[in-house]
């Protein structure tokens, strides 16, 4: 099988900054962005149908990695009875299958938490498109696929052409099929290489027919049915011209990088304007296809219109939008009343160069079509009037028919007693007035009535006025016989003033709402602003801010916010209307770290009772908001963009406080390190005198044998040793320490460390293994004798008497390398870190110390431009490393001289 497959490779890359951008830079930069961004690689098998050989395609490659070392994990693999196939996976490691019981039966299912826990370097995930059992975390086996590229492990998986979501029209089209599992294209986009994997329609058959695909009666029903010849070679030609897309695209991104010029090269934009319609989602796939055959970026733009929506048509346009995200496109939301004129607006603010509209099934004679009245206000803006494929979707009329609204029966009603009571007064007074006053005084109840009822009352209302003035009162009475022309004229006008009136007082009215609708909405997102915002308690703000989203959505609200150590609090905020039950911390916790929205009326956990909103701003995840809305009602895509508002607010003035009292803490910090520097200047200062008074007095009584003195002089010793290193942290904080080199030998540099420890290196002897090819070396004599002086005082102090230090030194890569080590009981555990902080002193130390020895010592040691660590030795004992570089060679007139320079 091997032989009969060919390969088609190629790399894609993520669109997110490409189809925006065509500059040099620009591609650089994107490039940059993705060689940092620590994520795993996906590798697609991608073939036309089941049968072509991706999984055997994917585990001879997978076998191949790991010949070369690679550590590889079969996450998932679908044999389907295929001994070839089951023969790869001999040696593989496997992971066991997650058990899920649902209805009574027992489902199995890849196990996400265990590939995370274990973070292989590759695990290959067959059948990306597989719908994943109730219960399991994410609906679709894609976006575990998304987490463990997240977390930074590759991936290797199988897809077929018929579930990319884009091509689902066309697959219908071909085959009569509806695809259910699909997978959005832009995974695709993230897809770090692609291979196609080929197989001419005779020899698939041929293995269709040798039990090599389906086994048994499923293979004779798959012969019958999707695997006839025809159908196989549509999908096959699908699948080529998918690829040959992808490639074209790479090639471009190859053109863009190297700064070549490119003659095809296009900057398009396309927007396809959506509504409640059963060809929306058709229309959006079209417009995806399109959009990745041109490489550009792609709008889909909804007309929120005065009309409302009813439920199935809101819920036709909410799954539309969420397909429209799901595929990789900017969903933007505009209001007008003329839709062709809100769509041109749009598309000549955002610079759009086409604009997809779906071809009107017939035409009105006495009103335009959409597209017609696209095309002739377009201008330059070229208009694409596609054909959208037959829907999946059933007829509306097949459904159940929703009930007369109880306030439009009370207008008809109205309107009959209307009529009713002014054809009962005006037959008293018509003998005195004429039949024409009363034709005025029906006309101008309409008119009254246009500014109260909606336009089929009205509608309704001018139809009775004008047959009951013409049955009632134009002679001859009680017939409907006409014979005068102005009685016909008035008679037309109950109709046209009816008409004309209704339809502006019912779009005014329409409108009214709907502005309403949107103020209420601008006013709550003010009012959550500066409730969060202005108020000078945070806790109360947060709480008005609360109340004012459950008051609008009539919904309940959880806050959970971030704890200063980014992990995530026990309970909720105590603002909260409602707090988390355990499984739904589970929810919270995923959102928070994949910062995307989880739970109910999503794809990831969806049987969670509440939605969960990642707070999140240009910076961090500052917590997650949970809405939980009424069972009967559906986040719809309005408000679900209102809701995301509300977020984004409450993220702000979250990040916002932290900004302050991290402000605050670090004034803090700052002030006290301040007084910190000048008390330990000051104090350093003043005992230097005294010191020197106090040693000059024991020389002049060195003559004179008494304990009192030689305590004295080890006193005035450690007080002069404690003065001196306030005095040299001083220097190091206020960077007024700078290296002066010049030629020194090293082993003098030991030498008068070991001199300046004294009396406490006595009882230590110290071994030195210094190369005997050790040049002579340019450092500063000073700070490096006292970085060295610190060490071996430190060993002394800390190690039981008799107990040896070893001092190693040579070069290494160029780079002067000093390591000693002492055979004492070695650094706490956790210690090896905090030995280098000021006025650290381990437990059990003994008393006399002032934590600032190592503490200057690395200030010395990276004012000579290198660094120094710490650890404990397998043998024992602690083991202190000192490395300066980078050594330049020079050649005066020694033999051996290199010069240790500090980095600048």
């Amino acid at each position: 099988m091997v032989n009969d497959e060919q390969r088609t490779s190629w790399k894609t890359r993520s669109t997110d900054d490409e189809l925006e951008n065509s500059s040099y830079a620009d591609a650089l930069l994107a490039d940059i962005v993705r060689a940092e961004a620590k994520t795993g690689r996906l590798y697609i098998f991608l073939g036309m149908c089941p049968g072509v050989g991706k999984t055997y395609a994917m585990l001879q490659t997978a076998r191949q990695r790991m010949k070369e070392g690679v550590e590889m994990l079969a996450g998932i693999i679908e044999t389907h009875g295929r001994a070839e196939t089951a023969a790869l996976l001999e040696g593989m490691r496997m992971l066991p299958r997650r058990k899920l019981e649902h209805r009574g039966f027992m489902l199995e299912e890849f196990d996400l938490d265990a590939v995370l826990l274990q973070r292989p370097e590759i695990v290959l995930v067959d059948e990306l498109a597989h719908s994943n059992a109730p219960g399991s975390r994410h609906a679709k086996r894609y976006q575990d696929v998304l987490e463990l590229l997240d977390a930074g492990i590759d991936v290797y998986t199988t897809l077929n052409v018929q579930h990319i979501e884009s091509q689902v029209d066309i697959v219908r089209q071909i085959s009569g099929v509806t695809v259910q599992e699909t997978v959005p294209d832009s995974i695709l986009d993230r897809a770090h290489e692609i291979q196609l994997i080929d197989l001419s329609v005779e020899k698939l058959l041929q293995r269709m027919t040798e039990g090599k695909v389906y086994l048994g009666d499923r293979a004779e029903e798959a012969m019958s049915g999707f695997f006839k010849a025809g159908t196989l070679t549509a999908l096959r030609e699908l699948a080529l011209r998918f690829t040959a897309e992808r490639v074209d695209r790479d090639l471009e991104d190859i053109r863009r990088a190297r700064r070549i010029s490119s003659p095809w090269k296009t900057n398009a934009r396309l927007m396809v304007g959506v509504g409640p319609s059963p060809h929306a989602e058709s229309l959006i796939r079209w417009t995806r296809r399109a959009a990745t055959r041109l490489n550009c970026p792609w709008l889909v733009v909804w007309i929120e219109s005065s009309p409302s929506l009813s439920t199935q048509d809101q819920e036709r346009l909410t799954r539309a939008l969420g397909l429209a995200r799901k595929l990789g496109a900017e969903v933007i939301s505009a209001t007008g009343e003329n839709v062709a004129e809100a769509l041109l607006r749009v598309a000549r603010e955002r610079n759009v160069t086409q604009i997809v509209v779906g071809k009107p099934e017939k035409r009105l004679w006495w009103r335009a079509s959409l597209a017609d009245q696209l095309i002739m206000g377009s201008g330059d803006i070229d208009i694409c009037v596609v054909r959208p494929a037959a829907s999946a979707e059933k007829k509306s009329g097949t459904g159940p028919r929703e009930l007369l609204p109880v306030s439009v029966i009370g207008e008809y009603s109205w309107a009959l007693v209307s009529v009713f009571v002014i054809a009962s007064l005006c037959w008293g007074i018509a003998p005195h007035t004429g039949y024409m006053f009363v034709a005025l005084i029906f006309l101008i109840a309409v008119v009254l009535a246009a500014l109260r009822f909606g336009r089929g009352p009205v509608l309704a209302m001018a139809t009775l006025s004008a047959l009951c003035w013409n049955y009632f009162f134009i002679p001859p009475q009680f017939t409907l016989n006409i014979s005068k022309a102005e009685d016909w004229i008035m008679f037309i006008l109950f109709f046209i003033v009816a008409l004309s009136m209704g339809s502006l007082t019912s779009r005014l009215r329409m409108r009214e709402v709907a502005e309403r609708r949107r103020a209420s909405q601008t006013d709550a997102l003010l009012r959550v602003t500066q409730g969060a915002a202005l108020s000078a308690d945070p806790a109360k703000g947060l709480a008005d801010a609360l109340r004012c989203i459950n008051e609008l959505l009539h919904a309940h609200t959880a806050l959970v916010i971030r704890e200063n150590d980014r992990s995530l609090p026990q309970a909720a905020h105590p603002a909260s209307s409602f707090q988390p039950s355990a499984k739904e911390w589970g929810v919270i916790a995923w959102s928070y770290e994949n910062k995307q929205c989880a739970g109910c009326h999503t794809e990831t956990l969806p049987e969670s009772a509440a939605t969960w909103f990642p707070l999140q701003t240009a910076t961090a995840t500052m917590g997650v908001l949970g809405v939980h809305l009424d069972d009967e009602t559906r986040l719809d895509f309005a408000t679900r963009q209102m809701i995301e508002a509300f977020a984004l607010q409450l993220a702000l003035v979250i990040e916002k406080e932290h900004f302050v009292q991290a402000f605050s803490h670090a004034e803090v910090l700052a002030q006290s390190e301040k007084l910190h520097r000048t008390l330990l200047d000051s104090v350093s200062h003043e005992l230097k005198t005294p010191i020197a008074v106090m040693q000059a007095s024991l020389e002049a009584m060195e003559d004179i044998q008494s304990p009192y003195l030689t305590e004295m002089r080890t006193a005035t010793r450690r007080l002069q040793r404690v003065v001196d290193s306030l005095l040299q942290m001083t220097r190091l904080e206020s960077s007024a320490l700078h290296a002066h080199h010049d030629w020194c030998d090293l082993r003098d540099v030991i030498a008068d460390a070991q001199q300046t420890v004294g009396a406490a290196l006595e009882t230590h002897p110290v071994r030195l293994h210094i190369a005997d090819d050790l040049p002579l070396l340019k450092i500063d004599f000073t700070l490096l004798a006292q970085a060295l002086t610190n060490i071996l005082h430190n060993a002394a102090v800390y190690t039981p008497p008799g107990t040896e230090i070893d001092l190693h030194a040579r070069l290494q890569d160029q780079r002067l390398r000093i390591t000693l080590r002492d055979h004492g009981p070695g650094l706490p555990p956790g210690a090896e870190l905090r030995v280098f902080d000021k006025f650290y002193r381990a437990p059990g130390s003994p008393a006399g110390g002032t934590g600032l020895g190592l503490a200057i010592t690395k200030g010395f040691i990276q004012a000579l431009g290198g660094r120094i660590s710490a650890h404990n030795h397998p043998e024992g004992g602690a083991e202190f490393v000192i490395e300066i570089e980078p050594i330049s060679q020079l050649t005066p007139p020694v033999e051996r001289v290199f010069q240790l320079v500090p980095n600048e």
